[in-house]
């Protein structure tokens, strides 16, 4: 199977999913290398995020997702990454852990990984 890169690799609008400081450090360093296209927090509760305020969920925004950082737990990731392909996002990169890097001691982590891989479909995905 083949991905497409580009809109993950030159995106215009940035989704950051997830919560706290780690969604406010992926937004500050974007900001210090000088993007200019458009970043949102995704947060449930709709809170403010590095002086942004969140969309409750990525059905909230009215625009094209070109790449997603996805910080939520190893078995949520799984349906943003579904919901992300529904949506034709460009790209996600996913820090959940506990997948087949985590071998043997997580006797479900090559499972979980077959189904990111399979709820990524042709959605570029790191």
């Amino acid at each position: 199977m083949r991905r497409d890169l580009l809109r993950l690799l030159n995106p215009r609008a940035i989704a950051v999913i997830g919560g706290g400081a780690w969604c406010a450090s992926i937004i500050k360093a974007a900001e210090m290398i000088g993007y200019d296209g458009e970043i949102f927090p995704v947060h449930p509760e709709g809170k403010m995020i590095a002086g942004r305020q969140a969309v409750r969920s990525l059905t909230e925004w009215s625009g094209p997702i070109d790449a997603a950082f996805i910080g939520v737990n190893r078995k949520a990731t799984i349906d943003v990454v579904r919901e992300l392909r529904a949506l034709k996002a460009g790209g996600a990169v996913c820090f959940a852990s506990g997948f087949s890097e985590a071998g043997a001691e997580l006797s479900d982590g090559a499972d979980l990984q077959a189904e990111l891989v399979e709820a990524a479909g042709d959605m570029p995905i790191l």
